[in-house]
């Protein structure tokens, strides 16, 4: 398709603006099962006229409530499908949509209805060029993104798991001149500090006691200059929480206690503080880890208390040299053929569809398809007319060469 280097803007691109402000317009926040169901059947419609076989079933989420879950098949290749992913679910209810020149003002128009519908219009422009739509295209659209995300990684990790390649209509972001295509995104893994220290009356025999507070406090000061700027790795604490053993392990009837003079004078003996770190490799996350549980072995001892480290929620990491490289490669050529620019963005720091994959080190990915804009998660939401244009082509080349 890249010999063609005429405007898209046309009969497809307005069919396809149509149909994303009618997206648009339906309501689907997340949780909003009837409204998840009425997006899902209308994508579902307009793919099912492009020769795609839809389905959509009913999934329960982590509060054991049933959510619709789009699966859009191609004709099969075996197994090894070409799996796109993107999600119906917005964080906030829909207002009307509204076209102000080359922005489209509407909830979810950014993220991440315009990707959706970047899909559809792609395959109208592969079509109109003669193309034919790949062997096993799979489109999987997910109810929870914006939430629980409990019925997102189990649709990533099942439909991922034997997929020749993975690409994610999360939007790009603008970059002046340029747009950005996302390669790699940081892991993550959440931590908990536990420290129980000795209590004391901090008038009466202050120097008896080991403040747990104190210990967290320092641990806390140390994890965070374990960060690196740029490419490296973050450690965030969350939340640190101190005082004693009844305030800290039932804070939420006791949290009337600040701001008042009431066991201030106690040594705190119960510290728990929270957080996470991010990090670009495995062997990164796993070294930050491991200094992090040094720390707490030295500040323990230095304060005479006990502190435990625990680790919980685990994400992978998506590299950026990994097997998806040489296709991100390919979409930035095929859209300098187009006339226009991507940058590569190697470290987006959130953690999306891809970190769910069972195993990111052998499928390739291409995330940040969708046109970008700005206002994202806000009532200021809006979408790059032009964007959209470019990315309809630019899949649409993507997918000619799959």
């Amino acid at each position: 398709m890249t010999e063609d280097r005429r405007p898209v803007r046309g009969e497809v691109f307005e069919r396809t603006l149509a149909l994303l402000v009618e997206l648009c317009a339906l309501s689907s926040p997340s949780g909003d099962a009837d409204g998840l169901r009425r997006v899902a059947a209308r994508l579902g419609t307009e793919l099912s006229r492009r020769g795609l076989a839809c389905d959509v079933r009913e999934e329960r989420d982590a509060d054991g409530v049933l959510q619709p879950v789009l699966v859009a098949s191609g004709p099969a290749a075996g197994d090894r499908r070409l799996v796109l992913v993107g999600h119906l679910d917005t964080v906030l209810p829909a207002v009307p949509p509204k076209v102000a020149g080359d922005r489209l003002e509407a909830t979810g128009a950014l993220d991440m209805k315009g990707g959706l519908a970047t899909l559809v219009g792609a395959l109208d422009l592969l079509a109109a060029a003669g193309g034919r739509m790949p062997d096993g295209l799979t489109l999987v659209a997910v109810p929870d993104e914006e939430s629980s995300g409990s019925i997102s990684e189990r649709a990533v990790r099942h439909w991922s798991a034997r997929a020749r390649a993975v690409l994610v209509l999360e939007p790009g972001e603008p970059r002046g001149d340029a747009e950005s295509l996302v390669a790699g995104r940081r892991g993550l893994t959440e931590w908990r500090l536990e420290v129980v220290g000795r209590p004391a009356h901090s008038g009466l025999a202050y120097w008896e006691g080991r403040s747990a507070l104190a210990a967290a406090a320092d641990w806390c000061a140390a994890a965070q200059r374990l960060s690196v700027p740029g490419a490296g790795r973050t450690v965030n604490v969350g939340r640190l929480v101190a005082g004693t053993t009844d305030f800290v392990d039932a804070l939420a009837d006791n949290h009337a206690l600040l701001g008042t003079s009431r066991q201030r004078n106690i040594v705190p003996e119960r510290a728990v503080a929270e957080g996470e770190v991010r990090f670009l490799s495995a062997a990164e996350g796993a070294a930050v880890l491991a200094e992090l549980t040094d720390a707490a072995d030295r500040i323990a001892a230095d304060h005479e208390v006990v502190a435990t480290l625990i680790t919980g929620v685990s994400a992978p990491p998506v590299d950026p040299r990994g097997p998806g490289e040489e296709l991100v490669r390919r979409a930035v050529a095929l859209a300098a053929a187009r006339g226009f620019r991507l940058e590569v963005e190697d470290n987006r720091g959130g953690i999306s569809f891809p970190n769910y994959m069972t195993d990111t080190a052998s499928v390739p990915v291409v995330d940040g398809l969708g046109p970008v804009g700005g206002g994202m998660h806000t009532r200021d939401e809006w979408l790059d007319l032009r964007s959209l244009e470019k990315r309809m082509v630019l899949l649409a080349d993507l997918l000619a060469t799959l």
